[in-house]
């Protein structure tokens, strides 16, 4: 669980356990975890490619299955970012 202002950022991710893209495959150490106002969490693996190069990449929260014990990461409650408790911010004015 992370705070910020009055914001609680809660994951299951865990840094430093390695994790398995669903989509492509890539397995890595979970290095970061990204939280994006509209958007889901997001997970940042590294991993050595093909030519033993330190690669690192970021995939959606939802798409990240740990390693150790086969389970997906959680999705969070609904799209986006924090649950704000049903509050949305104006957007910009359309003309």
């Amino acid at each position: 669980m992370f705070d910020q202002g009055s914001e609680t950022y809660r994951s299951d991710l865990v840094l430093g356990e390695d994790y398995r893209d669903k989509g492509t495959g890539i397995t890595g150490k979970l290095v970061a975890i990204a939280f994006y106002e509209h958007a889901c969490e997001r997970g940042t693996l590294r991993y050595l490619d093909t030519n033993r190069q330190v690669q690192e990449v970021s995939f959606d929260a939802p798409e990240l299955v740990r390693v150790a014990t086969e389970v997906p990461a959680r999705q969070g409650e609904g799209p986006g970012g924090p649950d704000r408790g049903g509050i949305a911010r104006p957007g910009p004015a359309r003309r």
